[in-house]
């Protein structure tokens, strides 16, 4: 793949290459599964013309969501985060929201009145938001979705996408969905992880074949104008580590000073030397990160993980870390505990396996969650980050 996709004019250029991964939210639970496990070159390129990141792979989406295994509401720090949005959005009429999940996002609104539709692509999490009584339509967001939706339960104000857009194939023709569907005055709200943040803090593991995309604001920007929308406003939130919420309307429309600020601080963060050293600094901290546990391992210091979001598999797998070195994780969803991390096959419990086994060192894998973490489980112990190893308190 040689032309960005976002733009559709600018050449890409490889800045990093991850080796082979596996489907990062696939968790094995067999030895039959273990064997029939397919990896794919993660390899991620930048746009110099349009500052887009994405993947040079690009997997079937039907394969990676329709059964999928990540819960949102099982993660208090996303809960808190929705019931706020909901409370932001007091003043709608009909929301829908795109990847709605098992709900998340659709229960607060339900509860605050305020009509709600959600839709995603995965059947057995969007079983768990029927069963709860929060509207769901199984499919991905396409213009026939988007026709249904419109003739079914009328044209929304708002339209929510919070950590879709960055898993789509074609974003153009997510766009013309939305444009279709939404009202002529009413407003996208976007939130995906932001590459910014990536590249700052070294969140290399934020790269996994769910996400092709890993956008700036200057991307989203080409993208929306291109389809004669306008981003009014936009600012940083907390989730998945530093992500940024996107207004966008019909239009053309001025942005907000603070999206004004926001692009021009941009430019300093991506650009060839910064990218350059991002690279090395990844090389370094992962090396860093096998050394430590394997200098446990020769001292008979036992180490455990908690949380296996799909960024594990990218730190596990590129570090060649399994069981050997990590004796078990801990995830609160019941979707992945019995199962196994992917391609390292690490075994994923519950959180009273490590009352029962407790380690000498736990590393955090959903690090940006470690209050909440603290807050469940009992034990002593030390924290870790995991790349770079560092303990935290």
């Amino acid at each position: 793949m040689t032309k960005c996709l976002a733009c559709r004019r600018g050449n890409l250029k490889l800045f990093l290459d991850l080796g082979q991964q596996p489907l990062a939210n696939k968790y094995p639970a067999t030895k039959q599964e273990f064997e029939n496990e397919d990896f794919f070159p993660l390899q991620v390129f930048f746009c110099p013309r349009c500052q887009n990141i994405q993947l040079g792979t690009i997997v079937s989406r039907d394969r990676m969501f329709i059964d999928y295994y990540y819960l949102s509401s099982v993660n208090p720090g996303l809960v808190r985060h929705f019931k706020q949005l909901a409370a932001d959005l007091a003043g709608a009429n009909f929301v829908v929201d795109i990847g709605s999940n098992d709900g998340v996002l659709l229960k607060p609104l339900q509860e605050r009145g305020i009509k709600a539709v959600g839709v995603d692509p995965s059947i057995n999490v969007s079983k768990v938001a029927h069963d709860a009584g929060l509207t769901t339509i199984v499919s991905f967001f396409t213009t026939q979705a988007a026709n249904t939706i419109k003739r079914e339960y009328g044209q929304p104000d708002v339209i929510i996408a919070s950590s879709v857009f960055t898993h789509v194939r074609d974003p153009h023709e997510f766009i013309e969905a939305v444009q279709l569907l939404m009202a002529d005055d009413g407003k996208l709200i976007i939130e995906v992880e932001y590459i910014g943040n990536i590249i700052k803090k070294i969140q290399f593991e934020r790269f996994y074949l769910d996400r092709v995309f890993y956008f700036s604001l200057q991307s989203l920007n080409h993208l929306f104008t291109a389809h004669n929308m306008s981003i009014i406003d936009a600012q940083e939130i907390e989730p998945h580590g530093g992500s940024i919420r996107v207004i966008v309307k019909k239009g053309r429309a001025s942005a907000s000073r603070q999206a004004r600020r926001f692009l021009s601080k941009e430019r300093t963060i991506l650009n060839p030397t910064r990218l350059a050293r991002f690279t090395n600094n990844v090389e370094e901290g992962i090396t860093a990160f096998r050394n430590k546990l394997m200098d446990c391992k020769a001292t008979g210091i036992k180490v455990a993980g908690y949380g296996a979001p799909a960024r594990l598999a990218t730190i596990c797998n590129y570090g060649k870390i399994g069981p050997e070195l990590i004796d078990y994780v801990v995830d609160d969803s019941p979707l992945k505990q019995g199962r196994f991390t992917p391609g390292t096959h690490i075994p994923i419990v519950g959180v009273d396996h490590l009352h029962r086994h407790q380690p000498d060192y736990l590393v955090v894998f959903a690090y940006e969650y470690l209050d909440d973490i603290k807050k469940k489980i009992i034990g002593n112990f030390q924290y870790w980050m995991p790349v770079p190893p560092l303990e935290v308190t």
